[in-house]
């Protein structure tokens, strides 16, 4: 009986491997896949007024310029709001202080807050609206020059150090190709 099953096992698995091997199985196309050469960039060097990319940078400064009178009006509502806090806080702290001035200072307070926010957010949808408008078509550009660049050097892979953040654990500075892009960009745009 033991025999019997022995045969019967030996049997079943001669079929079963006589079946699959008389299949045909397609030949694999193996994708050959060609070393990549990887470099990375820092783009928050492109706007270092001494080593960046000089457009960027004068872009940069020109708004600077553009809203400096912007910050100052903010910067002096911003010490208005402080000293108007501090009055409001003397008024606490003494005793035989008047109530009635105490709630017009409050009042004048929260209005003077909420006119700085209002302020605040105006000059930033301004400066942002500002900023796309200059830099735009030149961010446009150093994007399709680093493309260039990299194609150039047969870099298959571009990272942004800068957008990595933690993620960038550790890399050779052989692979930083930031001065170099730099250097191509300024020759090119003078």
């Amino acid at each position: 009986m033991k025999s019997f099953r022995l045969c019967l096992g030996l049997l079943t698995v001669g079929a079963l491997t006589a079946s699959l091997c008389a299949q045909s199985t397609p030949a694999s196309a193996a994708k050959t896949i060609e070393p990549a050469r990887i470099a990375y960039v820092n783009t928050a060097q492109f706007l270092d007024e001494t080593t960046g990319i000089k457009e960027l940078v004068r872009s940069a400064k020109a708004l600077e310029v553009e809203f400096s009178s912007t910050q100052g009006d903010l910067s002096l509502l911003n010490e208005k709001l402080r000293t108007l806090a501090g009055e409001i806080n003397r008024l606490r702290a003494d005793p035989a202080g008047n109530a009635k001035a105490l709630e017009e200072k409050q009042t004048a307070g929260v209005k003077m807050q909420q006119e700085l926010q209002a302020k605040q957010q105006q000059a930033q949808t301004a400066f942002q609206q500002r900023q796309q408008e200059t830099q735009g078509p030149i961010t446009t550009q150093v994007g399709k020059e680093l493309r260039a660049f990299a194609k150039e050097r047969g870099v298959s892979m571009l990272f942004d150090a800068s957008k990595l953040g933690d993620a960038l654990l550790d890399a050779k500075v052989e692979l930083d190709l930031t001065p170099d892009f730099i250097a191509y960009y300024n020759a090119k745009h003078p």
